[in-house]
């Protein structure tokens, strides 16, 4: 059970994002929601030039997260009235691209904020890619 700062405000949504893409074609999503991203711009991210410049590299899908976060917080924006973003730290860089690609596609505002991430005693991060996520269940 979800609550919000009063027993009037106990309302949460929890959204998909597989309903912003089944029915989106690849070349249609590269058309029209890749045209607002600039490689300098995605390039010039902290995240994306340590990663680049770190032994294991960046893959593409990596690379283009920043793109399908993005759009994601424009669908929420749009769909669902979202105006704040809340992620952690490493993820700043995907959450103004989301923040920029709303000014670009509405011309209303977002807003992103980050946590610093969550590290074992070794001062390692929690989460998927590391294998050790933590999840949160009823």
């Amino acid at each position: 059970r979800y609550r919000g700062f009063s027993e009037e405000e106990s309302e949460l949504t929890v959204v998909n994002n597989v309903q912003f893409y089944e029915n989106f074609n690849i070349l249609d999503f590269i058309r029209d929601v890749g045209i607002n991203f600039r490689m300098s711009t995605m390039l010039g991210k902290e995240s994306v030039s340590s990663r680049l410049n770190s032994p294991e590299g960046m893959t593409f899908t990596e690379f283009t997260y920043q793109i399908f976060q993005g759009y994601d917080f424009l669908r929420l924006r749009q769909d669902y009235n979202c105006i704040m973003q809340l992620g952690g730290s490493d993820q700043w860089g995907n959450i103004t691209s989301g923040c920029d690609l709303i000014r670009k596609a509405t011309g209303e505002e977002a807003y992103g904020v980050t946590i610093p991430l969550l590290t074992t005693a070794a001062g390692e991060k929690f989460g998927k890619s590391a294998g050790n996520a933590l999840w949160l269940e009823k």
